[in-house]
């Protein structure tokens, strides 16, 4: 388990070299959250001047619980919905910059996004299928308790696995969700622990700047009140830290899914990439 998971961050080197060639693939990540900021910021400024629709909303959100209301179940999937198409869309557009980079191209940022518009289809009917599904394990895990919410748990993880290489398969072939997820399930199927790992992996690299960073937010915290312009300093970098971290590790993962989607799916070694450390990732 160990050499598994000091291959994930190999592997995240590899990615990191490959980032280096193309900074701007950083772009992707940022527009992704700012389209978030935007669609869901205007929607609540839209609900908030409305009286009657922010009476609606306030009503709902009161009732005790709110959860067995079929309304918010509605709303909550409305949500869920349109947070997945614009981070699907974006991500599509990251996977295909990425994909051009492993074939010798150089991407542009016009590039994915480019390709993301032509694959609107595809991306808005797997949006709808993961929305789908999160909103049923959401619904499940606010009914149980116990080992049925921890069974839930792991049903939403093995999902994210099996659907593993789904969006590089959409953006590739540009085939329907049940086609895609087919294809992602017999590329995982024979490397389940090697895929839950690297998944697992290279999420664990969210830790790095967390480790730095959030002893600067409470140091900050605590001089805030006797030293507030050294506080808010502190404060500041650390906030800045996690969010930088958080954009690079999300870059790299998406790298390190269109690489390993090249030699999984396609069977070819993806450019930039060392053929002994993916080989072993497989075998």
């Amino acid at each position: 388990m160990i050499e598994k998971f000091e291959r994930s961050f190999a592997l995240a080197a590899a990615c990191w070299k490959v980032l280096l060639l193309d900074k701007e693939m950083l772009l992707f990540p940022i527009m992704s959250t700012l389209a978030l900021i935007a669609v869901f910021g205007g929607g609540g400024l839209f609900v908030y001047s409305s009286p009657e629709l922010l009476g609606h909303f306030q009503a709902l959100f009161q009732e005790t619980p709110p959860d067995r209301n079929p309304v918010f179940w509605a709303l909550m999937f409305a949500l869920s919905f349109i947070g997945y198409f614009i981070m699907i869309f974006f991500n599509a557009g990251l996977l295909t910059c990425a994909l051009i980079r492993f074939a010798g191209g150089d991407p542009t940022v016009m590039d994915g996004l480019s390709s993301s518009v032509r694959k609107l289809p595809q991306i808005f009917l797997w949006a709808l299928v993961t929305a789908t599904v999160g909103w049923i394990l959401n619904m499940l895990e606010s009914r149980l308790k116990g080992l049925g919410r921890f069974f839930v748990g792991l049903l939403g993880t093995g999902w994210a696995v099996a659907t593993y290489f789904v969006v590089p398969i959409l953006v590739v072939d540009g085939v329907g969700p049940v086609t895609a997820i087919r294809r992602s399930v017999a590329a995982v199927r024979k490397t389940w622990g090697e895929a839950l790992v690297t998944h697992v992996g290279i999420g664990l690299l969210n830790l790095v700047p967390a480790v730095i960073a959030l002893p600067l937010i409470f140091f900050g915290t605590r001089m805030y009140f006797d030293d507030p312009m050294t506080g808010s300093a502190l404060i500041a970098t650390g906030v800045v830290l996690l969010l930088l971290g958080a954009l690079v590790i999300t870059t790299l993962s998406a790298i390190l899914r269109a690489g390993l989607y090249i030699y999984a799916v396609e069977g070819e070694m993806p450019l930039h990439f060392d053929s002994k450390l993916v080989r072993s990732a497989f075998d």
